[in-house]
Formats: C-alpha cells, structure tokens, sequence
C-alpha cells in the first residue's frame, strides 16, 4: 500500500492568500480500515548558531526554538474502510496570513508568511502532510511534501522598482589584506558598475573595466554571499557564506574593455532582504579579481586560487525585493 501527495501546481508556488489543492492518492492491494485521513499544513522557522560566532559548546548546548509561521489541520476523510484499487481525494487548504499567531522570541507578532527561503543557520520551510490514521498499534501511512510560498508584490511594483546601481573602484590601495609585493608595487585599477537594489525575479546586472594591472589577471568572479543573523542571548550571531559563484572572465583580459555582469539569483537560496528582532536575513556580493600566479618562476609554487595574497576583492552590500 502506498500514500501520495499531489499538488495541482507544478511549480509548488504559492502567494498568500491563495489555495492549496490537490490530490492525495491511496493504492492498497487489501481493505484498508482508517480512523480518519486529516491534511496538515505547517510553515516554521528553523535557526541554529554558528560555532565561530558564539563558540562550540554554546552552538551545542544553546538550541534556538523554531518558530511556528503556519499551522492548518483539514480533515479530508473520516473514519471508514478503503476498498483494494486506487482512490483519489481531492482538497482545498487556504494558505492565508497568520493574523498574528507566530510570535517571535522578541514578542513582537508575525503578520505575513515569510517567503521560503533554505540558508545555512536560517531555514523557512513549508511542508504539507496526509496522514492515513489507522487503529491501536498500527503504523500510519503518512506523505509528505514542500510547498514553496511567495509574498506579492507590496509597494514595490515591478514597473517602479528601478535596480540602484553602485560605482566601484579596486585598487592596491583598497585592499585591506596583504598582497603579494610585486603586485602592489606594480599596481592595478578596475572600475565599474553594479546593482545594489534588484527584484528576485529579474537577472543582477553590472559592468566593470580592468583600466590596468602590472600582473596578468588569473579570473575575476563574482560570488553572492548570504549575511544570517540569529538572537543569542542580548546579541546577534551573525554569519556570511558563499551562495553562488559567476565566474565574468577567465584568463587575463584585455584593458580598457567593459566586461559585462550578467547574475541570475538562484531560487531558494535568496529570499527578500528582511530583518524579523529574531533573525535576519542580508545579502552583499564579493568582486574577486584572482592574479596569475605563474607570470613568474618566483611565485610557480603559489596555487592561484588558494593564496589571498593573489587576490584582491570588493564588498557591495546588496538588497533584494519582491517586485
């Protein structure tokens, strides 16, 4: 015998207030006698703690308690007996705002779902469950899938959201790390242009130009970084890590030519900007323009992409809309 879960949207995207529907599908070769088959909907919060912002033992030992966003319970069947062959039970489940249910660990109430968003020590998940309930000392027959849910467009309307856009130099002078001295003392400029402000839904955009570099360049790349804050006690554990990394040139590149960006921002892994008192969720893009290490027989023995000192980059902080 066997439970499945299917959702008429092929995609799984949902805005509130919209309806969840669907079709669950039973298979049994024999009679099958149940106490109830209910649907469940539940949408939580699941945080966790960095072991390098607040240390091993407080990561272990200093749980965070998820927090609820989304609790709906429908019973689709009641108790009866299922006949041997196929029987499908459609639903219809409101996926609609919490209207302050979800309290979060600050006290402040929670209005809206939050989008779904799957981080590193932030995790925004949906799920939806069937539940077959049987008798006393009989196992459930239970499915489970995720839903994925969007907010609408708030007071950002696509054709008003116009991406901000930031200039942006690299030098030798900007790096605030050591750099190999042959680098910095032959020196290098690039310049360009990025957005700082872009919609989930659109491509992340830019240019920049290699004005001059003494040293040929190994690859330039420009990697998105999610910035996580979760309350731990009276402060914030905050921590960056790497989403995704566009490489914009390979090999040494021709001065004075504009290298196009062109970003399409991955789908769970990018959520809008948001800050909740319990957490937040940040996002800031990285240039990283890597040197090529075997322009000389002195430096053959660096790896080019492992040595910082071959490596001189740009933070951009970047915030992302629902438009």
């Amino acid at each position: 015998m066997a439970v499945e879960l299917h959702l008429t949207r092929l995609d799984r995207v949902y805005r509130p207030p919209d309806v969840l529907d669907g079709t669950v599908v039973i298979t049994t070769p024999n009679t099958l006698t149940h106490q109830g088959i209910r649907l469940t909907a539940v949408g939580t919060i699941m945080l966790q703690l960095s072991a390098r912002s607040v240390g091993v033992f407080e990561a272990l030992y200093n749980t965070v308690k998820p927090i609820q966003l989304l609790s709906k319970t429908l019973d689709i069947s009641p108790a009866g007996k299922i006949l041997p062959g196929v029987l499908e039970l459609p639903f219809h489940l409101s996926v609609d705002v919490p209207n302050g249910n979800a309290i979060v660990p600050n006290g402040a109430a929670i209005e809206t779902l939050f989008e779904t968003y799957h981080g590193a020590y932030v995790n925004i998940q949906y799920l939806l469950t069937v539940d077959v309930i049987r008798g006393y000392l009989q196992k459930s027959l239970s499915a489970t899938t995720e839903f994925i849910i969007e907010c609408r467009p708030g007071r950002f309307q696509r054709s008003l959201v116009v991406p901000e856009s930031v200039n942006f130099y690299i030098t030798q002078d900007t790096q605030k790390h050591a750099l190999l001295p042959v680098i910095r003392s032959g020196g290098f400029r690039v310049t360009g242009r990025i957005a700082t402000q872009c919609s989930l839904t659109e491509p992340l955009m830019g240019e920049l130009v290699v004005e001059k570099s003494a040293v040929p360049i190994y690859s330039i790349d420009v990697q998105l970084f999610r910035v996580e804050s979760v309350a731990a006690g009276d402060r914030m554990a905050t921590e960056s890590s790497e989403i995704q990394s566009t490489q914009i040139a390979d090999g040494d590149v021709c001065r004075g030519v504009k290298l196009p960006i062109y970003i399409i921002l991955p789908r769970l892994c990018t959520c809008p900007t948001l800050s909740a008192g319990a957490f937040s969720l940040e996002f800031e893009l990285s240039i990283v323009i890597t040197f090529d290490a075997g322009f000389s027989k002195q430096y053959t023995h660096v790896e080019p992409v492992a040595s910082k000192q071959l490596v001189a980059l740009e933070s951009i902080p970047l915030r992302l809309v629902r438009a």
